[in-house]
């Protein structure tokens, strides 16, 4: 209230976009708000968000990422209760007893360690199925009371206003008796930093009042904080929920070959595919990639392909190979598949490789560069990335851009060579004509808060890369860029033709 006036304000917040984007409406005791929808319809496709597993290195007090993330999808409506349910439900799975024999984990146990924590997952698991039990029933007593109370309020000719605080502190309450018992912690961060290393890290909100559509967005993700031997929450040993688990109790799924795999597999020219094996994360390597692209193909007499000699629909091979290399390579990965019934964004994580790229293998063997013995020509470097975060409806795109200096006459191997390591010092003249990279978006000088970090970049014996996120620029690993996000491609041959580097270098 501001004198007579009685003013109500709105905050709007926009899906997938961060909270400074928030607008505040002021409606006066004349305005009117409209309901929820009446200009537009509420969003057909659930929220989709990847979950990842991570855990501490007990001596360096580091987070690391391990084990098999995956997505969830959730229905809009749903509250943070319900969707918290589900997510416990999934993250049960790497719950399930180990099928290791000899180890687990990275470490060797012993019958009566492994006997302890079978047990200790099955008490897990046990705990899990409590909790669900108990988000489903408050959630479902919550909707019941508020549709009762609307169903009153339209008998009444009132309008009323639904209390669920009772409902909320009653469901917190029990949750923070049995949360504690869990192996792991489940907490919200940003997709670009499961890791948490920007600050920007909250507990997940079992909540009865916010749904997860408004609440998770493409630029969050889920960490499943996994307990170890000495993650102790308190002090106190005396209770068993604080002195956390006697070892890491995540154990991954059983995963075998679909029968579409093992056809693939087994299909003539599938050499291709077992000399790029699968990375250690469960992708592909982008040799495998190229080898399928490139691969040999059947084609059938069902107007698959018709003879130019007599006309008539005939059986035939078809096959690629690259004849001519271009200075710059773009890959665009598949990302998403779209049918009549089901459409997705394909997350299987592709390897490839920041430097010595070499493409020598899929070039035709008659072409005029295969004839020259060395593999120069052949080689590229990768000189940026895009990436998509989110689903196959929303999302956002987030690039990652090499900013290593070049000399004038555009060979970036005076500063750096190409495999991150002995950095060539260059002359004091040649210092002060190049370009920081941190001037791209904002001032190194501004960045106060970074001093140290960009000290620690200037100096380091890795090309510089930056990571563009709508206004905000700063650097990234060069470890960080290999990610299941990546969509496109850039990649630059290491040595360039002349008539390029005159038409890409600007020379005094």
């Amino acid at each position: 209230e501001e004198g007579d006036d009685i003013i109500t304000k709105v905050k709007v917040h926009f899906d997938n976009f961060s909270a400074k984007w928030d607008e505040v409406y002021d409606f006066r005791n004349t305005g009117r708000i409209r309901p929820l929808y009446s200009h537009v319809t509420p969003r057909a496709k659930p929220t989709e968000f990847v979950v990842h597993h991570r855990s501490m290195e007990h001596k360096t007090k580091k987070f690391f990422l391990f084990g098999q993330s995956f997505y969830l999808q959730c229905h809009n409506e749903w509250s943070t209760a319900r969707a918290g349910a589900h997510i416990l439900t999934q993250a049960s799975r790497f719950l399930e007893l180990s099928h290791f024999k000899k180890s687990e984990n990275g470490k060797k146990l012993s019958s009566v360690d492994r006997k302890i924590a079978e047990k200790d997952r099955d008490e897990a698991r046990k705990m899990i199925a409590i909790i669900v039990k108990a988000l489903i029933q408050s959630d479902k007593r919550y909707v019941v009371a508020a549709i009762e109370s609307g169903k009153q309020a339209r008998q009444n000719g009132r309008k009323t206003h639904f209390d669920a605080t009772a409902m909320s502190d009653d469901l917190t309450k029990k949750l923070r008796e049995v949360l504690p018992y869990l192996p792991f912690d489940v907490r919200v961060t940003t997709a670009d930093s499961p890791l948490g290393s920007n600050g920007e890290e909250a507990a997940f909100p079992f909540s009865l009042v916010r749904t997860i559509g408004n609440y998770m967005n493409a630029r969050h993700s889920l960490v499943l904080h996994w307990r170890g031997n000495t993650d102790v929450a308190n002090s106190d040993t005396s209770s068993k929920k604080q002195t956390g688990s006697r070892q890491l109790l995540y154990t991954p799924p059983i995963i075998s070959p679909s029968k579409q795999n093992q056809k693939l597999l087994g299909a003539p020219g599938s050499d291709e595919l077992k000399r790029h094996p699968s990375s250690s994360h469960g992708g592909f390597h982008i040799g495998s990639c190229l080898a399928e692209f490139f691969k040999e193909q059947h084609l059938e007499a069902t107007g698959c392909w018709r003879c130019p000699v007599c006309k008539e629909d005939r059986e035939g091979k078809q096959s690629m190979a690259l004849w001519n290399l271009p200075d710059f390579l773009v890959f665009n990965f598949k990302r998403f598949n779209a049918s009549s019934r089901w459409s997705e964004k394909i997350t299987t994580r592709v390897d490839f490789p920041i430097t010595g790229l070499n493409m020598r293998e899929w070039c035709d063997e008659n072409s005029p560069q295969s004839q020259q013995s060395s593999d120069e020509p052949f080689i590229y470097d990768l000189i940026g990335v895009v990436n998509h975060m989110g689903d196959i409806d929303t999302g956002h795109y987030i690039a990652a851009c090499k900013a290593t200096a070049c000399s004038p006459d555009g060979s970036e191997e005076v500063a750096y060579n190409f495999n991150g390591s002995n950095t060539t010092k260059l002359n004091p003249s040649e210092e002060e004509s190049t370009s920081s990279g941190w001037r791209i978006g904002r001032s190194k000088e501004k960045d106060s808060s970074t001093k140290a970090a960009s000290k620690a970049v200037s100096e380091s014996a890795e090309p510089l890369w930056l990571k563009f996120d709508d206004e905000l620029v700063e650097p990234v690993p060069p470890r960080n860029l290999v990610t299941e996000a990546a969509y496109v491609l850039f990649y630059k041959r290491r040595h360039m033709r002349p008539s390029n580097v005159a038409k890409y270098c600007s020379l005094d």
